[in-house]
């Protein structure tokens, strides 16, 4: 079966998923320990596919915690991390911080290397890594895996996290074809489901698929908790009102880096959204109920068909 292709729903490209004790990297640094690299090095050494996993940070009590927790071997101190036996660097980190953390590595940095990210905005990422090298590095992969939670820290990482997810690499002309293949490996090890795209195709869907309602749960409680009856609205919220603004208990740094870095498509799909609120909203002013009727069945109609799973 080595080779084979297969299509996934919707046409994502699938490969087998590779067996579990295959050592696929020697050396993997993981610069930011938190949930989600501190998931995929679960995974890395549930399924043995690195000997030795680095973390790479600058706090080094966290640092040392996660090791004692065993989600890494050993680990290393930004400032002075020294990479040069890396086959595989997996930035962790938020992406307004991504050129700060490639000049701090560049140093040390050698051509075999892979560089692969996991951040919301990969425009960005693919932009602060020309400024320091003064090219596209041929190994570089720009990746996002769409999953997550809302906590963060790598006490929160789970195994498994990536499995049924999808994972949207988007690398450029130069990209070696070689560097894809073995980052597109790991993730299907891991049980992650792997398309390509190109950067600014990515930023704008995620601007909308994540981006958008991130903002708009955000948003909405900032909205409710600044009314006078806030504490009843609150003591009295129903199920939808949690699940619709869980995404709210995210990290807020984070967010905001992803509200900068991709700037134009957020304002892009916030623009899109007001319009749909406005037409909604004057539906309801003209007492419309053909038109609130038929915004809603379009709605459930649209979701059921593309968000419902089988």
């Amino acid at each position: 079966m080595q080779g084979t292709r297969f299509l996934s729903k919707g046409g994502t490209l699938r490969l087998p998923l590779l067996p579990c004790l295959m050592v696929m990297f020697n050396k993997v640094y993981l610069v930011g320990v938190g949930l989600m690299n501190g998931s995929l090095a679960k995974d890395l050494k549930r399924c043995r596919l690195a000997r030795v996993i680095v973390g790479v940070g600058r706090n080094s009590r966290r640092l040392g915690q996660a090791r004692a927790l065993g989600l890494i071997d050993a680990y290393q101190l930004l400032a002075n991390a020294d990479v040069s036996n890396a086959d595989l660097i997996v930035l962790g980190v938020p992406v307004r911080q991504v050129s700060t953390v490639l000049a701090l590595l560049k140093p040390s940095l050698r051509a075999p290397a892979i560089i692969t990210d996991i951040g919301s905005t990969k425009r960005s990422v693919i932009q602060a890594a020309a400024e320091i090298f003064g090219e596209l590095p041929p190994r570089l992969v720009p990746g996002h895996p769409i999953a997550g939670r809302e906590a963060s820290g790598f006490e929160h990482a789970q195994e498994h996290l990536f499995k049924d997810h999808k994972v949207i690499l988007t690398p450029v002309e130069v990209t070696q074809a070689a560097a894809i293949n073995s980052v597109k490996a790991m993730w299907h090890a891991v049980g992650a489901q792997v398309a390509e795209m190109s950067a600014a195709r990515h930023d704008a869907i995620l601007s909308a698929t994540s981006h958008l309602p991130h903002l708009a749960a955000y948003t909405l409680v900032n909205c409710l908790g600044a009314r006078p009856d806030a504490q009843d609205i609150f003591t009295y919220a129903a199920g939808g009102l949690t699940d619709f603004t869980r995404v709210a208990s995210s990290d807020a740094a984070m967010w905001v880096d992803i509200c900068l870095a991709n700037k134009d498509q957020i304002l892009a799909s916030m623009a899109e959204f007001n319009h749909c609120l406005h037409n909604l909203r004057a539906a309801i002013e003209r007492h419309d109920e053909d038109a609130i009727h038929s915004l809603f069945t379009h709605a459930k109609r649209t979701r059921d068909i593309n968000l419902l799973k089988e």
